[in-house]
């Protein structure tokens, strides 16, 4: 298979497993990724994983599915991948878990939109983000230019994608897209231990959370506070609310529901 999913206490994993393409993505790959991500999901995972198997964590596009569409019509051939690529993006997005990403090797095009999707980043020392866009004459999907602008500013990432260099893990973690590197090849250990930290984080303020940060980039003053406002409001009716006060003013650890 393509991918393979797996659950230990509350941490979802979800592994890329194309490792002689480093990963490379098709349609059925992406297709799998969010359904497979929402099933573990309801199976239980309070946190997930997503790494790539082999020396890679994604290449971006499987160029052998690219060049097949330079030799025909290309939008017949690409849209799919594209159109499911970001049908799987919006539900990663939209999951009330955290998502870490655990990158070794290169995360290149849409494979850097996989690691920016994450909530957070777990970077090998070797590991590096490339844009790789306008070395083939493309623009960004992906959704690297939605994340990358709101973690690093337009000026940055403007010239980050028109450098079209490699961001090295280090470089990353100054720029704050990603945790302090680790050695090469323990980038899933570490990112599975950081996952089962966030594993008793309120699923429904989590999704509120990444609202409000997305957000705050495009909406004034006022508008974000309105915002904050009717989001905050709307938790104070959930069971979560009143397990989270209640036990912090009994100093024990809340055991949040998602309701």
């Amino acid at each position: 298979m393509s991918l393979e999913t797996s659950l230990t206490d509350r941490v979802g994993l979800i592994e890329l497993n194309r490792p002689d393409r480093m990963n490379a993505l098709t349609v059925d790959l992406v297709c799998a990724l969010g359904t497979e991500a929402a099933a573990l999901v309801d199976q239980g995972a309070r946190a997930l994983v997503l790494a790539g198997r082999g020396p890679a964590f994604c290449a971006g596009a499987d160029l052998s599915l690219v060049d097949r569409a330079l030799a025909e019509e290309p939008a017949p051939v690409l849209t799919p991948l594209v159109e499911e690529l970001h049908r799987s993006l919006k539900r990663l997005r939209g999951l009330p878990v955290p998502l870490v990403a655990a990158v070794e090797g290169p995360a290149v095009g849409a494979g850097m939109g996989l690691a920016l999707c994450a909530d957070l980043r777990v970077l090998g020392e070797g590991a590096r983000l490339v844009p790789g866009y306008l070395g083939i004459g493309s623009s960004p999907d992906g959704g690297v230019s939605y994340f990358l602008t709101r973690m690093v500013g337009s000026a940055r990432a403007l010239s980050l994608l028109l450098r079209n260099q490699p961001l090295g893990a280090a470089e990353a973690a100054s720029l704050g897209l990603a945790e302090p590197p680790v050695p090469d090849g323990s980038a899933l250990r570490s990112a599975l231990e950081l996952a089962r930290s966030l594993a008793s984080a309120p699923p429904l303020a989590l999704l509120r959370v990444r609202e409000l940060v997305d957000r705050a980039t495009t909406l004034g003053l006022a508008e974000q506070l309105d915002l904050e406002q009717e989001r905050v409001t709307e938790l104070w009716k959930t069971h979560d609310f009143g397990e989270g006060v209640r036990a912090f003013l009994q100093r024990r650890t809340p055991e949040f529901r998602g309701d």
